[in-house]
């Protein structure tokens, strides 16, 4: 069994984690964001001044599937590939188009039935 203490940050106390209530176009699609940095996750709960609430979790990875962007198979094009799948990105030109189509057949990871994503965030 394999536990690790992560962080959330929010304007109110999450007691559960309950995925499907967080923004559609966040970096990863719409999930439940944690970090494993306390400090980060302060930034996350008081954004624009307001106060806010770090909330903390102990979770057992033993049996979920983890996708890990920072393993050495990976590089920072697939993490790119994912945030033009999910964000909201106005390409007007050609070759911006013809960009976003090449990274996501080439560097997009097979990531939507993943339980955990390690990664970058934006």
């Amino acid at each position: 069994m394999e536990k690790i203490v992560l962080y959330h940050g929010s304007s109110k106390i999450v007691e559960y984690p309950k995925f499907g209530e967080g923004k559609t176009y966040n970096d990863y699609g719409q999930g439940f964001y944690c970090t494993k940095e306390i400090e980060l996750a302060k930034e996350w709960a008081c954004s624009d001044n307001t106060q806010g609430y770090v909330n903390q979790y102990s979770i057992d990875l033993s049996d979920l599937k983890i996708l890990d962007l920072s393993d050495e198979k990976y590089t920072i094009l697939n993490w790119i590939a994912i945030l033009l799948e999910n964000r909201i990105v106005n390409l007007t030109t050609p070759l911006q188009k013809q960009a976003r189509e090449y990274l996501t057949k080439n560097f997009l990871p097979d990531y939507k039935d993943s339980d955990v994503i390690v990664g970058y965030r934006a």
